[in-house]
């Protein structure tokens, strides 16, 4: 997998697009037209780039600190190879705020809803034990065998590859450093909420997209730190998705409670799902670790007083043996029975959409 760094280099100085420090996101385009082809994974990842001797370079293997910086790109299995199509830096260590200029938001709806005709975007959050070329090789080519291949001309799907540990025993510092790749997933959250809330381009442009976004074992606890914090900073939500999932998650049970990260997920989302699965072993012993149940094995506190934007999922009859191979924590890539319905489910929304 590389990148040639002499075209890394080129597109830099040719690139069309370069904002003025006084903008709090700085943004480079690399390619202002990114096409999309049924062997290419769009993603998007705040590891630093590191260099090979050869000339290429590739994302940093193992990281967990906090860069400020997004590269949106894609990866192409055909090739073993990356393409960079966008660069955001937050100039400040605060979450962002205010007017984005030149946000590419706009040109990948240009060519996503009006080019080819997608309306339904998803977007993937995984979770812990992932170097960049596992989330490469591994996640992302499950994720495009088991669910992007068949919707490839009907949704969207795109995996933030953030930076976390990828080493067992350092578990519990991925928890804490968690916060770390909250603050970069802001970047990508504040410019798709800017985008979702612009009434005036949506009174000449459809506005019939669903948007949903999963959230998998630890990075509900990177989700859970970057509401925390931006609740925090006074940032009012938007209604951006559609649907958020999460599946597998650390999140304590008691998370939708008033005064708590997830209170009140309506204002940003109209439907809220939560996947239980009682087998799960690896949040059975993380719950014993931290003397704290976690939502994905126990399921949300008091389910019976949840507002009914919230579903839970009882999916502890449908898990199999060859899931419990994964410590019955990896189902959402390994169940043929969840992935059928998830894909089901999709392609509803997908035919809704096409009746509108």
């Amino acid at each position: 997998m590389h990148i040639n760094f002499k075209h890394f280099l080129f597109l830099i100085a040719i690139v069309f697009l370069h904002h003025s420090a006084k903008a709090q996101l700085e943004i480079t385009y690399f390619n202002e037209h990114p096409d999309w082809q049924p062997q290419k994974v769009p993603f998007f990842t705040n590891r630093p780039i590191a260099y090979n001797k050869d000339g290429s370079f590739n994302f940093k293997n193992s990281f967990t600190d906090k860069t400020n910086t997004l590269y949106f790109c894609h990866y192409n299995f055909d090739t073993d190879s990356i393409g960079v199509n966008f660069r955001v830096i937050n100039m400040s260590d605060k979450y962002p705020q205010g007017k984005v200029d030149h946000n590419f938001f706009y040109q990948l709806y240009e060519y996503q809803r009006l080019e080819r005709g997608i309306k339904n975007f998803y977007f993937i959050v995984g979770g812990y034990g992932k170097s960049f070329n596992k989330q490469v090789h591994s996640y992302m080519r499950r994720l495009k065998a088991n669910y992007g291949d068949s919707l490839f001309h009907k949704a969207s799907i795109t995996v933030f590859a953030w930076g976390t540990e990828d080493k067992a025993y350092r578990y519990y510092r991925a928890v804490r450093k968690s916060k770390n790749g909250a603050s970069d997933f802001a970047i990508f959250q504040h410019m798709l909420d800017e985008f979702i809330s612009d009434d005036e381009y949506f009174k000449t442009h459809p506005k019939d997209l669903t948007i949903s976004i999963l959230f998998s074992s630890i990075g509900n606890e990177l989700f859970r730190q970057y509401v925390l914090n931006r609740k925090k900073q006074d940032i009012p939500f938007v209604k951006t998705y559609t649907r958020i999932s999460f599946v597998g998650s650390v999140a304590p049970r008691d998370a939708f409670e008033e005064g708590n990260a997830f209170y009140e997920l309506n204002q940003l989302a109209d439907t809220v799902d939560v996947y239980v699965n009682s087998k799960d072993i690896l949040l059975k012993l993380s719950s014993v670790a931290h003397l704290k149940n976690r939502m994905g094995n126990k399921g949300p506190k008091s389910p019976e007083k949840l507002p009914d934007y919230i579903n839970v999922m009882d999916i502890k009859d449908i898990i199999t043996i060859h899931d419990m191979s994964g410590l019955g924590h990896d189902y959402l890539l390994t169940n043929p029975v969840l992935q059928d319905e998830i894909l089901q489910n999709i392609n509803k929304n997908i035919e809704a959409k096409e009746d509108d």
